[in-house]
């Protein structure tokens, strides 16, 4: 009778004990905002990236077929690289969790990459660079063959200067992706199953705010600020001040809640990570006998044996079952991610040029001239009106997002 009466008290224990954990993972707006506040900066970042590297490269000469090209290697670079990078998130231990190095180690090439942007044409002087300016206004008589020579001339003059920006292009779009994917995973993994629709909203409001911000912060005439005497022209004042709050953000996030060390009571969270390991793990799920399934109880045992038994699938997916899978997949999927690519194709194809347009087009003005000529000025002032036009742009994104299970529920 007394060793009925201990077994049964253990398994209350055992069971408690899970509940508490559960109970402890629920989190405040606030520890929710801490835990989002990462991609607000991300935000921030590709806010200054979008409305500045384009003008940057097109003032170092680089012709805009090498531009466009410049803004395709990150995600050509990221589809291959950024899955195996956030399986090997999902199987990482370390003492200070599995989502954390990860995130820290994206951030660190965030933050080169936004070093290498704003002073890729100064270290390029250090390398050898010429500062001689070769043209004046007189050489605009015959504009066709000015702009040619101009294009060639400018681009060997900075060649080193070009190379190191395209560089840091490259080391922040493509940190800048990747980074997001464990930062979600780490809120999910942290906060009760009951709080991932919360917790993911805030983490999209929060983008949107970040964004917002970000392009009012490049739309601000910062060069009538005393910010210019100490960081330099407009560009190096956005893209510090970028920098210095995403250190901050990133603070905010990496404290903001203790990844547990108990695999098992994660478990239920593994399954929503960003990796490829969900789509695989729920095949296998989805592939066993009905009888099998149990329906989902909160804070059950059986709920985490169950993850369990399935936890070694996590641990054997390939990298060609990750390529596979792009190929194969539900149809209601497959038109998902065909409408997901052709709103991303849309949308990238003018935000990326949307703020030299304004510059060259609306304005009138010209990039490849020097940094005192009126046409250059008028350029930049173009660039500066355009980065509030995104700033609108991004906030309205961001109450959209926020109000949108109410118009799911309402249409």
């Amino acid at each position: 009778m007394t060793e009925i009466l201990k077994r049964s008290f253990r398994r209350h224990d055992s069971y408690n004990q899970f509940n508490d954990d559960n109970t402890e993972s629920y989190k405040s707006r606030f520890d929710l905002i801490r835990l989002s506040a990462v991609v607000c900066g991300i935000e921030f970042c590709y806010a200054a990236e979008t409305a500045f590297v384009s003008p940057i490269l097109l003032q170092l000469g680089l012709p805009v077929i090498l531009m466009t090209w410049t803004w395709c290697l990150p995600p050509l670079i990221g589809f291959f690289l950024v899955p195996a990078l956030g399986s090997l998130s999902d199987k990482y231990h370390t003492r200070i969790g599995r989502r954390r190095p990860f995130i820290l180690l994206y951030s660190t090439g965030i933050l080169i990459g936004l070093v290498l942007v704003a002073n890729g044409q100064t270290i390029g002087y250090w390398f050898g660079d010429s500062k001689k300016k070769f043209f004046n206004t007189t050489e605009l008589i015959n504009q066709t063959n000015f702009e040619n020579d101009h294009i060639s001339n400018s681009f060997l003059k900075h060649r080193f200067g070009t190379i190191i920006t395209v560089l840091g292009v490259l080391l922040l779009d493509l940190d800048c992706d990747a980074c997001q994917s464990p930062s979600r995973a780490y809120l999910l993994d942290v906060t009760n199953p009951n709080q991932h629709a919360l917790g993911l909203t805030t983490f999209t409001t929060m983008a949107g705010l970040g964004g917002c911000l970000g392009y009012i912060f490049g739309g601000i005439p910062w060069k009538k600020t005393f910010l210019t005497k100490i960081f330099g022209d407009h560009i190096h004042v956005v893209f510090t001040l970028v920098w210095i709050i995403y250190i901050i953000c990133m603070i905010l996030t990496l404290t903001a809640a203790k990844e547990s060390a108990n695999i098992t009571i994660m478990m239920p969270n593994l399954s929503r990570s960003s990796s490829r390991q969900y789509l695989v793990s729920t095949y296998s799920i989805n592939s066993l006998p009905n009888d099998d399934i149990h329906p989902y109880e909160p804070n059950s045992i059986i709920e985490r044996k169950r993850y369990d038994s399935t936890s070694v699938v996590h641990l054997k997916i390939s990298y060609i079952d990750y390529l596979r899978s792009i190929i194969y997949m539900p149809v209601s999927l497959r038109w998902l991610c065909l409408t997901n690519f052709f709103c991303w194709m849309a949308l990238v194809s003018y935000s990326l040029f949307f703020t030299d347009f304004v510059g060259q087009v609306v304005f009138g003005g010209n990039p490849k001239m020097d940094s005192e000529h009126p046409l250059r000025l008028l350029y930049n002032d173009g660039v500066r009106f355009g980065s509030w036009g995104m700033s609108i742009y991004s906030i309205s994104c961001s109450i959209y997002s926020f109000n949108i299970q109410t118009l799911n529920n309402y249409f």
